[in-house]
């Protein structure tokens, strides 16, 4: 249905260039449902929304941080769009978000860490900016979705250490 409005997906990436908090929240809210359908996920992607939601991410607004982390990782289920985060600078502000004291920030957080963690290159930011410790607690949550999504980024961190240790002991 998204699709069938003529530049509806264009208009909706195109407002995460607004300077407001309220409107960029709920623009990534909207992207987060939008994102989920890969064809809709494509055209956003076209449209240069990775670019434009990194540029999001150096916020302080819990709110944002939410619903801005919860876009980015359905936004990861894309192409190149894991790489292309990590590129633009992604990893390092959302490790900083584990600092937040909002349980929901921590969640869409958690969540999007594993999905950029499925990068090497990202693996390699998350344990240079401390991520690892922030997400042993997290694992401890009450909350499954948020043990699970810890314990994944944690799990592809260690095995990205564990393949390199092997490569240089038996090269």
């Amino acid at each position: 249905m998204v699709r069938s409005l003529v530049g509806g997906l264009e208009l909706i990436v195109n407002l995460l260039k607004s300077t407001n908090n309220e409107v960029l929240a709920s623009i990534c809210a909207a992207i987060a449902k939008i994102a989920k359908d890969k064809e809709n996920l494509a055209v956003l992607t076209d449209h240069g929304v990775v670019p434009l939601l990194a540029k999001q991410t150096n916020t302080t607004d819990d709110r944002l941080r939410r619903h801005l982390a919860e876009a980015i990782g359905h936004c990861c289920m894309w192409g190149s769009n894991k790489a292309s985060f990590g590129d633009a600078g992604t990893v390092a502000p959302l490790v900083r978000y584990l600092k937040s004291k909002d349980k929901e920030v921590h969640q869409s957080t958690a969540m999007a860490l594993y999905q950029l963690s499925k990068d090497p290159n990202n693996c390699i930011t998350m344990h240079e900016k401390g991520v690892v410790k922030p997400l042993i607690h997290l694992m401890g949550s009450d909350e499954e979705m948020l043990q699970e999504a810890a314990a994944g980024c944690v799990r592809n961190i260690r095995l990205l250490a564990q393949a390199n240790r092997n490569a240089v002991l038996f090269n």
